[in-house]
Parts: C-alpha cells; sequence; structure tokens
C-alpha cells in the first residue's frame, strides 16, 4: 500500500501530522501491513527564498495556540520549539528527502529534518547542516555529483485553491488535510489496506480539523 504525503519541512502541522502518522505506521506495520511512503513537496509561506531576520512559523500562529501546538506535539514524540526555529528555504532540505528515498531510508530522514528545524533550531537551508544531518541517517551524498542527487517530485498539484499541507493520499481515494488524529490516521490505513476498499477510487477530502499552512 502506498501513501503520498504532501507537506513542508517548515510547517508546523506538517511536522505535528507526520508524528502522528510514524506511530500509525509503525502499529500498521508491527501488524503486518505493508506501507511505502511517497513524500511530495510544497514550499509554503513559512519558508520564503530570503527570509527576513526573525520571521518564522512563530509569524503564522497565533501566539495562543503556541502552547497548545507544543504540548499536542510532546504526545506524538516531537519536541516543537517554534522560538528557536531559523527561517529556511526548504528546498535542498526536500532534495534530501527525495536522496534518501532512493537509498531506503526517506521516512527516517523526513523525521530528523524536522526534528532539526522544530526541536535543534538548526537551519535547514544550509548545505552543511542537510550533510551533517544525513551523515546521521547513513545517508550517502556526493554534492559534487549533481547527477546523483535526485530532485524531489513535487506535490500533484500546487493551485491556490487546492488543499493546503499536510496532505494525506490513501490508496482507497480518500484524502486527509491537515494534522489529522492519531486514531484517524490509524482508521485510514486499515481501510485503505483492505481489498474491498482499495478497488473503490472515489476520492473523500476531509476537512482541516487541526490546522494546515
Amino acid at each position: 500500500m502506498k501513501v503520498e504525503f504532501t507537506h513542508d519541512i517548515a510547517c508546523v502541522w506538517s511536522a505535528l501530522g507526520y508524528a502522528r502518522f510514524q506511530r500509525a505506521a509503525e502499529e500498521h506495520r508491527a501488524g503486518g501491513g505493508e506501507l511505502e511512503v511517497a513524500f511530495r513537496p510544497y514550499p509554503t509561506a513559512i519558508s520564503p527564498a530570503e527570509p527576513p531576520p526573525g520571521r518564522g512559523p512563530l509569524q503564522l500562529v497565533p501566539a495562543a495556540r503556541v502552547e497548545q501546538i507544543a504540548r499536542a506535539a510532546a504526545v506524538d514524540g516531537l519536541v516543537v520549539d517554534l522560538e528557536r526555529t531559523v527561517p529556511a528555504h526548504t528546498t535542498r532540505a526536500h532534495r534530501l528527502i527525495a536522496l534518501a528515498a532512493a537509498q531506503g531510508v526517506a521516512e527516517d530522514m523526513a523525521a530528523r529534518l524536522y526534528r532539526a528545524y522544530f526541536s535543534d533550531g538548526l537551519d535547514i537551508g544550509d548545505e552543511n547542516v542537510l550533510r551533517g544531518l544525513a551523515f546521521a541517517i547513513g545517508v550517502s551524498w556526493n554534492s559534487e555529483k549533481d547527477g546523483e542527487r535526485p530532485h524531489a517530485q513535487p506535490a500533484q498539484s500546487a493551485r491556490a485553491s487546492d488543499p493546503r499541507v499536510p496532505v494525506f493520499r490513501f490508496p482507497d481515494g480518500t484524502v486527509l488535510v491537515g494534522a489529522v488524529s492519531l486514531a484517524t490516521l490509524r482508521s485510514e490505513l486499515m481501510r485503505a489496506d483492505s481489498p474491498r476498499r482499495r478497488s473503490s477510487r472515489n476520492t473523500h477530502l476531509s476537512p482541516a480539523p487541526a490546522g494546515s499552512c
């Protein structure tokens, strides 16, 4: 079963949604289910090409919700410290995930990048930082050989009218938008893996109950 995850590393809702998805995926695999994750980048307003000093996720998240977000993330195993984030363009980070995918460790690489940005306060737009993160995961990266560095496959669509990130697309046609709950992800993985459900190709778009970028 293949699930597409459209996201941005600099989006706090993507970080929260992915932390929950990781837990659901681990349980799904432990129960004998097969699962492949395809990562689709979708740059957001949080990661401008030349971010002005002092502007990061806090610009887009109401102050009253910052503590709420941090608590929710902690429950799902992710430390979120929005005061430490370093605004960065995320193109290189997404390319690193694509490179990691070619080596079979995209999920670990994505998780490490989210921690680097939201927990460690690292500049994920800096090539030296990314090289260190790649080494930590075991990703072989020779930046001098551009032909060996796959480009991240873009999101299927990037029109302003389309759903914002995070977006989960399941093989049964279901589309979930936003940092949906762990229970919802567990349930959808179970349904999408069912042969009866897999035969249906209708698309169902969920609302974004917990925010999106």
